[in-house]
């Protein structure tokens, strides 16, 4: 495990359940606490993790300072902070083109690609003007590699090229060298995304069912609060009865995420949906809006046709709405 890389937490190797030793363990000051700001991240501590990652936004060091960034964007997003997360992707693609002109480091190049991606790709902004994070991926270590691979998959998935997404995920597989918790939860999410998007249903279970009993070894939840529409109600499906108390704390964060997400991305047309709708409601919607019938919706939730019903009725008269078909307008952009 090298420590003195860009978000050293994805890049420590260690079994699921170890995180906080994992963190502890790190000799090097500095980034330890970027570790501790990452494992406060991903257990949706957010504002913890925003105010560790603060310090370290004018860091002369590359791999502290593009670390502090990407976290202080996606912290903030859960806190609705969009103002805050701008400030973020501003300084990364500064950063980025810094680097492209003056590195004296492959490896510094690209963690700050790397990184442009990240910032990018997640947040479905457009990445057009950045440098191939394909071209870049071998100089990484190899934690953060296994992660780019997630954010290239992410890249083909929003292209609507599930099975070319799906295929990178399993090579990532194929060719890891350790255990790296993050990347692999974040890898299974794509892929039960991927198999949703496929109709293969008992497969994108599987899928998400890896993710989550890797993740709730050490509580990451943020995976999940950030993948929530994505994953088409796979959550409520697999998870709502079966670990109702970790399914709570998340549903309890899965809005705000959400409605930083969309102050970012799209804050004209989204933001009124996250505000509106419960997490279920969500799902619900995200369903009805891919054409699914509510005999369908309720066989996959575990409701009764009858229920789907009444959810539609209270999704429609919260958006102000009448028929199914005007759903799309709000879900699916």
């Amino acid at each position: 495990m090298n420590e003195y890389t860009i978000l050293p937490l994805i890049n420590a190797s260690f079994q699921p359940g170890e995180a906080k030793r994992t963190v502890a363990d790190f000799e090097d000051r500095d980034f330890q606490k970027i570790a501790r700001a990452e494992y406060y991240y991903f257990t949706g501590q957010a504002e913890k993790c925003s105010h560790i990652a603060e310090r370290y936004l004018m860091s002369h060091n590359i791999k502290l300072k593009m670390s502090s960034c990407l976290l202080y964007v996606y912290s903030n997003l859960t806190l609705g902070r969009a103002v805050a997360s701008r400030k973020g992707i501003r300084e990364i693609r500064e950063c980025l083109e810094k680097e492209m002109k003056y590195s004296s480091s492959a490896e510094d190049k690209a963690i700050s690609v790397f990184a442009g991606y990240m910032s990018s790709v997640l947040l479905h902004l457009p990445v057009d003007e950045l440098p191939d994070v394909e071209f870049y991926a071998a100089a990484l270590p190899p934690g953060i590699k296994m992660f780019s691979a997630y954010v290239i998959a992410h890249m083909a998935y929003l292209k609507g090229e599930y099975g070319r997404a799906l295929g990178i995920c399993e090579a990532a597989f194929m060719f890891r060298d350790g255990t790296y918790p993050i990347s692999m939860i974040y890898l299974y999410c794509m892929m039960a995304m991927c198999q949703m998007n496929l109709k293969h249903q008992q497969k994108a279970k599987d899928a998400l069912m890896l993710a989550w009993n890797m993740a709730k070894e050490d509580e990451f939840l943020e995976p999940f609060i950030e993948h929530h529409g994505l994953l088409q109600g796979l959550l409520e499906s697999c998870i709502r009865k079966e670990d109702s108390k970790l399914y709570n704390k998340l549903s309890d964060k899965v809005i705000s995420f959400s409605r930083g997400w969309m102050a970012i991305h799209n804050p004209m047309s989204e933001n009124f949906v996250t505000d509106a709708l419960s997490t279920v409601e969500f799902s619900i919607a995200m369903l009805a809006s891919r054409d699914w019938n509510n005999q369908e919706i309720a066989d996959y939730l575990g409701f009764s046709p009858n229920t789907v019903k009444t959810y539609l009725s209270r999704i429609y008269v919260k958006l102000n709405i009448k028929k199914r078909d005007e759903l799309k307008k709000y879900m699916l952009k």
